[in-house]
């Protein structure tokens, strides 16, 4: 009984037509995040790697994983067009990294935040950069005049209020 209530549950949460997008985005960038940090801390505590080439290191790793987690869990896509999405995504995700060494840099060495926390904080700028992009390029969904917003097949993502 309460694994059928926790199914329910989750069912409604993950598939919510409003919510059910970020949560599920949310969940993956959680796991990924996680297993971030963790093979940062292993490079660095284990393998003795400074912590921004871990940082760079753990960054790449996890940086596959996310990309299909996300575009077959979060956004559903499964289109075949995955040569454009995949070099829109190495784009994306080359800002991202750019900005995760910066930030690790500006944050660890300039501003003396342990490395583990400075992670943290620098993810969540992160997941937010890589949500809108994500959404765009794997989805199709783009935000025209008037608040509409399109999908590139020309239909309606959402439906239109009167």
């Amino acid at each position: 009984m309460l694994v059928n209530f926790i199914s329910k549950c989750w069912f409604y949460f993950i598939e919510h037509k409003k919510f059910g997008k970020p949560l599920r985005y949310m969940l993956i960038g959680g796991i990924c995040g996680m297993l971030d940090l963790l093979l940062l801390y292993v490079f660095v505590n284990y393998f003795h790697i400074w912590y921004l080439y871990a940082a760079i290191t753990s960054f790449i790793i996890v940086l596959m994983i996310g990309y299909s987690g996300q575009k077959y869990f979060t956004f559903k896509n499964y289109k075949e067009n995955y040569k454009e999405q995949l070099a829109v995504f190495f784009v994306v995700a080359g800002i991202g990294l750019i900005m995760n060494t910066f930030l690790m840099f500006l944050f660890v060495s300039l501003m003396n935040i342990w490395y583990i926390l400075a992670s943290i904080i620098v993810k969540f700028i992160i997941l937010i950069w890589n949500y809108f992009p994500s959404l765009v390029y794997t989805t199709g969904v783009r935000k025209v005049g008037g608040g509409i917003i399109h999908n590139r097949n020309g239909g309606h993502s959402f439906p239109r209020r009167s």
